[in-house]
């Protein structure tokens, strides 16, 4: 495949010289945020370390945007007027196994990303701005900082994210596909009445009794359901002593399925009734808390998939057939950015075999060499790609008209 680039040579060879000049650099960033692991809204170290980057390669930074204290924006301008076009970079860590979803890499080929752009915007119209988005794994800092209106007047966002052992490109989605999950959690909460479950257990009101209802009730209603539907939930709560009656239970769910819509306008009410329904039968009382932000899935973008492919190809990183459509079972906040204008994240291989996402092998695997060779290309697709959407308004028409085609078609189908 031709790389199709918009830009000259030259300015294609200043891009990747950038990137290739800080490849130390990034990598040393790349260390430094897997060995300082901090979860969702902790990123304090992490988020300072790129800033700090940023900043001392002329990025006019501001920290805490939006309000999230862990977030920050980082913007350089271009010769005049043009569309914004958006790097994501995430850091945050999973508890207990670090970086066992690879965000490290994620921080370093967006922070590349930005890098390659600015080489060039002495001469391109437009912005680049380089957002870091903390608490991705399920405190949707996306979502925070898009109601805060950070990305407001964003044309396009780019992102990455570490894959297995493939480097895959989807480059012909149908437009009623979407990839990934929309996600949602719920905590479920019931309060009954303590008493000795021996001598007394009829003054007793059983709250376990009402979580153990609300997994049966789920478990029943499963067939009912399309089979993209995902549900699962833990006992966090359950009763301290088998002779007394628990007076409080609690579980935590997540809900998830293909497309937002579903999973708002069918799973969720379907599973709030049956809570309800499990604290009528025990006499207990529900109380339901919101456990993680609605997360939506994510719409694909073939437009920015097959620019972004063409530069990842003409770099050097080896590209594996699609294994089938659908994107994975995942969900991401970037789902959320995805449905509010064209976006595309590019999925890299970190090992040359398989390795499971979110496990220790992860962990390990997104601070190997292969790891970051990939990381660097994607910067440098990433970058290029960010240079033919500045150059090329055509381009971002394109990708523009594919966007609002597949929302049309997802408002169409109700799906």
């Amino acid at each position: 495949m031709t790389r199709g680039t918009m830009i000259s040579d030259d300015l294609r060879g200043r891009v990747i010289a950038a990137i290739d000049a800080r490849r130390d650099e990034l990598i040393a960033v790349s260390h430094d945020v897997h060995s300082h692991p901090e979860v969702n809204y902790q990123e304090h170290h992490s988020a300072a370390a790129l800033a700090n980057s940023l900043e001392a390669n002329g990025f006019d930074v501001e920290r805490g945007v939006g309000g999230v204290e862990t977030a920050f924006s980082a913007t350089v301008d271009g010769n005049g007027d043009g569309p914004t076009i958006a790097l994501l970079a995430e850091y945050d860590a999973l508890p207990g196994i670090g970086h066992g979803c690879g965000h490290n890499l994620i921080a370093i080929s967006n922070l590349g990303a930005g890098f390659g752009a600015s080489a060039a915007m002495g001469e391109l119209p437009g912005k680049v701005v380089v957002l870091g988005t903390p608490a991705e794994e399920g405190g949707g800092g996306k979502i925070r900082m898009m109601e805060a209106g950070v990305l407001d007047g964003v044309d396009v966002t780019l992102s990455s994210h570490p894959s297995s052992h493939l480097t895959v490109f989807n480059n012909d989605v149908p437009v009623e596909e979407s990839f990934s999950l929309a996600m949602v959690g719920f905590r479920f909460i019931f309060r009954g009445q303590t008493a000795h479950a021996a001598a007394r257990p009829e003054a007793g009101v059983n709250a376990l009794n009402g979580v153990i209802h609300l997994f049966t009730g789920i478990d029943a209603m499963r067939q009912h359901l399309r089979s993209d539907t995902r549900i699962h939930g833990v006992i966090t709560d359950g009763g301290g002593a088998p002779n007394v009656v628990p007076d409080f239970a609690a579980a935590n769910f997540m809900l998830r399925a293909r497309d937002r819509d579903y999973l708002r306008d069918e799973i969720v009410p379907k599973v709030r009734t049956i809570a309800e329904g499990a604290a009528t039968i025990t006499g207990a009382e529900l109380t339901i808390e919101d456990f993680y932000p609605f997360y939506e899935n994510v719409i694909p973008n073939n437009t920015l998939s097959a620019a972004v492919m063409g530069h990842a190809e003409a770099a050097g990183i080896r590209i594996d057939a699609p294994t089938g459509g659908g994107g994975g079972g995942a969900s991401t906040d970037f789902g959320n950015v995805s449905q509010a204008m064209p976006s595309y994240a590019m999925s890299f291989a970190v090992s040359e075999t398989p390795v499971p996402g979110h496990s220790p092998a992860m962990t390990a695997a997104a601070i190997t060499d292969l790891a970051h060779e990939n990381a660097l290309i994607t910067a440098k697709a990433l970058a290029l790609t960010t240079c033919d959407l500045l150059s090329d308004p055509g381009l971002v028409a394109r990708a523009r008209e594919e966007f609002d085609a597949r929302i049309a078609a997802t408002n169409r189908t109700g799906s």
